[in-house]
């Protein structure tokens, strides 16, 4: 709003009184301790409005010449307006509040805001319920710069996280502009559960190493940074349902977040666990140099190596169930725990083998199951034998 500047009037705040230096010379002191109020005749007043006739709230508000003390008043007037009519209103109703002597009287009521005020804090918050001692100087000092509104949030997320307002401001990211930090600062305002704070409070992400692989899909995957947060925490929340063995910063994160809401999809069916492990055939285990063909000792095995890997190995959990194929693993034997190929045979042969991220196997890695494919073949006719001499016997 335009400042609506009157020749001849004069108004400050000296100490505890705001006084009033009007065109013909007369002055009004009023104290806003007390509310008490020294006329233009120089006697008690009671009407302080009277005094102040012809004048509205604006008119009195920018004819003070401190624009922190200015900033503070009109914030009290946004909150006087408030209170008085139980919503905000616009800009022209807030100018017809003409009773300027109301709106003086109603200073003193609200005057722990004024501290925030002259330490140049602009954005605060009505229901702000800490007081300027309780908030950390950091926390100050970063919502001046950034003009962040100053609530009871945000003082709650800093007390709770101390060091991240720092790390978001001291971490070199190549596409983190101001505007950028401020909507990560700005999530504990906008939604109730807070996904970048979740992610490092409840499923343990590092703070630095998140806010890096978020400027990393900001680059190549173009990601939009209002909802790049939810969509980890979506991520994030979805796989560690499926299983714990999930990869916190998978390198295609678009791809990854699609397989993984269709597998969290397919594996929140109850699978009948007890007729899985009947389909196990410990036959089809092998050894081959360093490495080793692992049959899962349950489905949740195969539900950890769709997570570790990236693929959507668990939807063929039914497949397994209804005796349709086998999954293995083919693993390095000195690190039999770290998935490395993803197995699917049907009729006794290999159909699909697959690394992280759907990969196709090495040339090391074929040779193998090219020898694991004759070794079924070898098996499955051993198996013939023994059937035909069983029926023989018979």
């Amino acid at each position: 709003m335009t400042e609506n500047k009157i020749e001849g009037l004069n108004v400050y705040k000296e100490h505890k009184f705001l006084i009033f230096e009007f065109p013909d010379k007369k002055t009004v002191k009023y104290d806003l301790a007390t509310g008490e109020a020294i006329g233009k005749l120089g006697k008690p007043v009671k009407n302080l409005q009277t005094q102040l006739k012809g004048y509205n709230v604006y008119d009195v508000i920018d004819q003070f010449e401190n624009e922190q003390y200015k900033k503070y008043l009109r914030f009290l007037l946004r909150y006087f307006v408030n209170d008085k009519r139980s919503g905000w209103r616009t800009g022209d109703e807030v100018d017809r509040v003409k009773n300027v002597g109301t709106f003086l009287t109603k200073i003193n009521q609200y005057s722990h805001f004024e501290q925030y005020f002259a330490a140049g804090i602009d954005n605060v918050d009505h229901m702000l319920s800490y007081k300027l001692s309780d908030i950390p100087k950091p926390l100050i000092k970063f919502v001046k710069e950034y003009n962040l509104p100053l609530d009871n949030k945000i003082v709650k997320y800093y007390k709770e996280n101390p060091n991240m307002f720092d790390i978001l401001m001291k971490t070199e990211l190549r596409n983190f502009t101001k505007e950028i930090r401020y909507e990560i600062l700005r999530e504990p305002y906008s939604y109730s559960y807070q996904p970048f704070y979740l992610l490092i409070k409840e499923y343990n992400y590092n703070p630095v190493s998140l806010l890096k692989y978020i400027d990393n899909l900001i680059t190549y995957e173009a990601l939009d940074i209002r909802n790049i947060s939810r969509e980890l925490y979506d991520y994030a929340r979805m796989m560690k349902c499926i299983s714990p063995k999930y990869e916190k910063y998978p390198k295609h994160f678009l791809t990854t977040h699609k397989i993984a809401s269709r597998n969290y999809q397919r594996l929140m069916e109850k699978y009948d666990e007890q007729v899985f492990i009947n389909r196990i055939d410990p036959t089809l285990e092998w050894k081959y140099g360093n490495f080793k063909f692992i049959y899962p000792k349950n489905s949740q095995d195969i539900k950890d190596e769709a997570t570790q890997q990236s693929n959507c190995v668990a939807s063929y959990i039914r497949d397994v169930i209804n005796g349709k194929c086998h999954i293995l693993f083919l693993r390095h034997a000195d690190t039999e725990e770290e998935s490395l190929v993803t197995i699917e045979v049907r009729n006794n042969e290999v159909v699909q083998a697959k690394g992280r991220y759907n990969r196709d196997v090495t040339v090391e890695e074929q040779e193998v199951i090219d020898k694991y494919n004759n070794y079924l073949i070898k098996r499955m006719k051993q198996s013939k034998l023994v059937t035909e001499g069983e029926m023989i016997t018979c």
